[in-house]
C-alpha cells in the first residue's frame, strides 16, 4: 500500500498500483477505490479465461483476486488514512489585505 507493489503478475500489479495511486490522491473515497481494485482484478481473470480457457488457470485467479481484495478490505484503513493524510495538505494562501 502507498508504494510500487509487485505481486508477480504483472497486470495484477498494475491494479494495485493503480490503487495506491487512488489512495494517494486528495478526496478520493476507500470503497470507490477498492472497488475499482476488484474491478481491475476481476477483469484480469475474465481476460484468461477468454484467452486460455483452462479452469483451473482461472480458478487460482479468482483466488488472487479475492486474496488481494480482502487484504485491502481489512487491512486497507490505515494506509488509505495515512495516504489522504499526505496528499491533502492544506494550501496557506498569502493575505496582503486586513
Amino acid at each position: 500500500f502507498a508504494s510500487q507493489f509487485d505481486v508477480g503478475i504483472p497486470l495484477m500489479t498494475k491494479c494495485c498500483n493503480r490503487h495506491d495511486r487512488c489512495y494517494d490522491t486528495c478526496g478520493n473515497e476507500k470503497n470507490d477505490c477498492d472497488e475499482e481494485f476488484q474491478s481491475c482484478l476481476s477483469k484480469i481473470c475474465r481476460d484468461v479465461q477468454k484467452t486460455l480457457g483452462i479452469s483451473e488457470s482461472v480458478q487460482a485467479c479468482e483466488s488472487t483476486v479475492q486474496l488481494l481484495f480482502d487484504a485491502v478490505i481489512h487491512l486497507g484503513c490505515k494506509p488509505y488514512l495515512d495516504s489522504q493524510r499526505a496528499a491533502c495538505m492544506c494550501q496557506y494562501e498569502d493575505k496582503t489585505d486586513l
